[in-house]
């Protein structure tokens, strides 16, 4: 594999600490961000968080927030919208859920950003209702994507693990062809077949990934670890992304609090993001 020029990309959920509160957005933590060689972040906060304490349904709002992270040295990629119980396109009671989207996909418009990142779904969901929820799913992703599409942002519909919606990369082609979005590929994710098999059978539909989310897991959960501490195959897998095209940036998502007993720090994150651009992890 050749040496990879793709911007260095780190998701701002890498700050969140153990009692979930938001870190990431102070200036020195940006500040340090870039210090670290870092050029493009990703927003990834919860719904409260980006509207009663970012305020992002508010336009002078939507500003300071993107001038502190430019008064880093930084430029916004994504904003990845909230997800859970409660926030999922695929449940019926939706319309404060595409409301609320549809404000989030205008702040990222505003950040500058390029991708709104969504989930096409939360869990569990039972295989009697997957049917609906699928359909639904579809419907609501197709809403979003044409809004995102006329206000001049891609939506990114992440593939997701367990029982969600877009488990298996033909349910994953199965919803961006339903709903015309772009495709996220988060490397931490496929938990039903691996990842070379899900990047290859994506591809050969056409499906390159507009963003990623690069983390390595042990194929028994999702881990958000550094690459190399893992199972992941990161030579055949850049090397099919670099030959499909990818013009996205390396996005790091990683957990700073990996597990009780494993914490990674930025320097960690630094170090790793450089070793894999340059083809030293495996």
């Amino acid at each position: 594999m050749s040496k990879l020029a793709w911007p260095k990309g780190l998701s701002l959920s890498f700050f969140t600490d153990k009692s979930f509160v938001v870190h990431g957005m102070e200036p020195d933590v940006l500040t340090k961000v870039k210090e670290h060689g870092f050029e493009v972040v990703e927003l990834s906060f919860s719904h409260d968080d980006y509207f009663d304490l970012m305020k992002l349904n508010d336009k002078k709002q939507v500003e300071n927030t993107k001038a502190a992270v430019e008064a880093a040295g930084l430029k916004i990629w994504s904003l990845h919208l909230p997800f859970g119980h409660v926030w999922d396109v695929s449940l019926p009671n939706d319309q404060e859920v595409i409301r609320d989207f549809k404000i989030l996909i205008n702040a990222s418009v505003q950040l500058g950003a390029q991708v709104t990142v969504i989930h096409p779904s939360f869990e569990p969901i039972a295989d009697e209702d997957r049917p609906s929820r699928l359909e639904k799913g579809k419907e609501n992703l197709r809403n979003l994507s044409d809004y995102a599409k006329e206000h001049g942002v891609r939506l990114g519909v992440e593939n997701l693990p367990r029982s969600c919606l877009g488990n298996t990369s033909e349910e994953m082609c199965e919803i961006l062809e339903a709903c015309g979005a772009d495709w996220l590929f988060d490397t931490n994710h496929s938990l039903k077949e691996d990842n070379i098999h899900f990047l290859k059978h994506m591809l050969s539909k056409g499906h390159v990934p507009i963003s990623l989310h690069i983390s390595d897991y042990d194929f028994i959960d999702e881990r958000h670890d550094l690459p190399g501490c893992g199972i992941n195959k990161w030579g055949e897998i850049l090397n099919l992304l670099q030959k499909a095209g990818y013009k996205g940036p390396a996005m790091y998502e990683i957990r700073h609090l990996v597990s009780g007993k494993r914490i990674v720090s930025l320097d960690e994150v630094a170090d790793n993001i450089e070793d894999l651009l340059n083809g030293r992890i495996e």
